[in-house]
């Protein structure tokens, strides 16, 4: 899809738990509350997995699946510790599930769920089906789910691990932000399921989004982690800094402090933000790790909770 290079307008926004928002056309979404993946649908919140120690998660509706990151300390000293991170990927129709060892970060994009591209590699693993995905020159890369539409980060030059700016099309063909706009994490973008939005933010640049033809339209945030999600209608979810504090156990698993405890830092909140709003604003108070989901993909995901295996049970 052809775009023109994107002139960048800002809103100034301040991120307010509570503040007034319209109803996202999006139904569903499914986030991370506490090291466990959790669902709302239609105003009724559900946990779906009673684990507690998840870190990382991805829904694929195309393939019908769950994927999710764990991580074991395997050895440690008085100054590190060695990590090892598995993802187990699950059929929402079958139950049946695998284990993928050394994946420790999961996204929904290109139909299926890609594990970490790590390094400059021109492909990403598809943790459900196997399938190494190529979209050289490509080295970071999101896509439509029919793969027809890719954005991402190219090679440059005959530095191994250089990357440029963030681009679209194959071969990649429009600018459409420049790297210093987009996160250091560079997973932080992502593209539509139909291929007709892409949205990406900065460590300290605006949250955008660009959609057809026209400029970019962005917002400031806050503290801001994890993919972003975007929906056909241009509707984005962030875990976005909510200006409270809160104690952190792990980087999953956070809260308000209670009496007598003191917070260690800010709290993430899933944030919702699209095109004409003047802020992000807040669905969730505590949770990271946002996905857009269908109806019928939350549905999915409310059955296999029910005969869900707890932590330490057999997969």
């Amino acid at each position: 899809m052809k775009r023109s290079k994107p002139e960048v307008f800002i809103v100034a926004a301040i991120s307010a738990a509570g503040a007034c928002f319209a109803q996202p056309n999006e139904p569903c979404f499914a986030f991370l509350l506490k090291g466990d993946v959790t669902t709302v649908c239609q105003g009724k919140t559900s946990q779906i997995t009673h684990r507690g120690d998840i870190e990382s998660f991805a829904v694929s509706e195309e393939l019908s699946s769950l994927a999710y990151a764990t991580s074991q300390i395997t050895k440690r000293d008085a100054v590190s510790a060695l990590v090892a991170y598995t993802a187990t990927v699950v059929s929402l129709k079958t139950g049946a599930s695998k284990r993928i060892e050394g994946v420790a970060r999961l996204v929904s994009t290109c139909g299926g769920i890609l594990g970490d591209q790590v390094g400059p590699r021109t492909s990403g693993r598809d943790v459900v089906t196997g399938e190494d995905l190529n979209f050289s020159p490509y080295t970071f890369f999101r896509c439509s789910a029919d793969r027809r539409v890719v954005a991402g980060f190219v090679k440059d030059g005959d530095t191994k691990d250089q990357i440029r700016d963030l681009y679209e099309g194959i071969p990649p063909s429009t600018k459409i932000a420049a790297v210093g706009d987009v996160s250091t994490f560079i997973r932080n973008f992502n593209v539509s399921p139909d291929g007709s939005k892409v949205a990406w933010f900065g460590d300290v640049r605006a949250l955008c989004l660009l959609s057809g033809t026209g400029p970019a339209q962005c917002v400031d945030h806050s503290t801001m982690d994890d993919p972003v999600s975007v929906s056909n209608s241009g509707e984005v979810l962030v875990a976005d800094g909510t200006g409270e504090g809160c104690l952190y156990k792990n980087s999953y698993d956070f809260s308000p402090p209670r009496r007598g405890e003191t917070a260690n830092d800010e709290c993430l909140g899933i944030g919702y933000w699209k095109p004409g709003l003047k802020s992000i604003e807040f669905l969730e108070p505590i949770g990271r790790n946002p996905q857009w989901l269908s109806s019928g993909a939350a549905d999915l995901l409310g059955k296999w909770s029910i005969t869900a295996p707890r932590r330490n049970a057999p997969n």
